[in-house]
This record gives C-alpha cells, structure tokens and sequence, in this order.
C-alpha cells in the first residue's frame, strides 16, 4: 500500500501547500525537497539599451531637421515677399507721374536707375527695414506697342521693368509694367 503524505514550500510569508500526494511523489526533485526556485531578472540589458538610444537620436534628428527645414523655408518666404513689396514700391515711384506730359518726357531717366543693397527706400527718402536691405533693385526701359486687334486700336508706350535679387543676383520679384503714352490735347 503506497502512503500518503502532504508535502508544500515556504519562501518568506508566502507558502503553497499541494494536495496530498503519493511517498512516490516526494523523491522527484521541487520545492518539497528543499529547492527554492530561482527569481526572475528584470530590467534591460545593453543591447535593448542601445536599441533604444538609437531609436532616441533618430527621433530627435528627424524633428531637429524638420525644424531647420522650417526655419528655412521661413526666411526664403520672408525674403521673397520683401522683394516683391520692394518692387511694387518702386514702381509706384517710377510711374506715379508717367500719366502727365511731364512725367512722361521724364520717365526715361528712370533707365538703368539701381539701389544697391543697404540703400533701399521708400518714396518719402526713409530708409526700409532690414529684410529690405539685402536686395538690389534695378529699373529698365522699353519702348513698346501694343495692338488690341478686337478694338483696331495701336497704342505706343513703354514697358517698364523692376526686379529685385539677392546678394547672388538671383532674381526673386520683377514686374513689367506698360505705360501707355499721355494723349496731347
């Protein structure tokens, strides 16, 4: 007749009892012979450590990037529409009295007129801000026709040239203009 026994293992406060087992049962090696079951390693090793710092430094590279790019692309934005309001002001100058007879025998000394880089201004002589300040500005003339075939029409004028560039010579705004010659009473 084989005996029954109860068998189980204690580790601090926490203890486990089985269910009553056979003599047999109790020579296979476990907890009931005195073996205490190892505890479980946690944390990370070096390798998961890297994996995760590598993971770090592309995140951060990607977003430092992106805001670079940014910025970038700001100043590019904030330099073109400087060169086109810089033109449009010059262009007023230039025809603001193209429609008179006097404004109009004038308009020629306009050709090839510039304002170099840190000398650009408004109509009133005050001097613009600094955004304006890294362009060139640059007048030309043009004697044209224009003919409006619908109306039979021929109209003799000039075209009127402003471009702005950059520190390069990249051009970044220019508008043509046409001023149509003032009618002689």
């Amino acid at each position: 007749m084989v005996e029954e026994i109860a068998r189980g293992w204690c580790i601090s406060t926490i203890c486990h009892w089985s269910s009553i087992l056979t003599r047999r049962d109790s020579f296979k090696p476990g907890p009931a012979l005195g073996r205490v079951p190892r505890p479980t390693r946690r944390g990370l090793t070096l390798f998961e450590s890297l994996i995760a710092i590598g993971l770090l430094v592309a995140t951060v590279t990607a977003v430092m990037s992106a805001l670079a790019a940014g910025r970038q692309h700001s100043n590019v934005a904030r330099l073109s529409m400087s060169a086109g309001l810089a033109v449009e002001m010059l262009m007023a100058r230039v025809t603001s009295t193209a429609h008179t007879s006097d404004g109009w025998l004038n308009l020629p000394n306009w050709q090839g007129y510039r304002e170099m880089p840190g000398a650009i201004e408004a109509g009133s002589g005050v001097r613009l801000s600094d955004d304006y300040q890294r362009l060139e500005l640059t007048v030309e003339l043009a004697e044209s026709r224009h003919d409006i075939p619908s109306l039979a029409v021929r109209i003799d004028g000039r075209d009127v040239q402003v471009t702005a560039r950059n520190e390069s010579g990249e051009t970044l705004a220019q508008i043509v203009r046409f001023i149509p010659e003032p009618s002689t009473p």
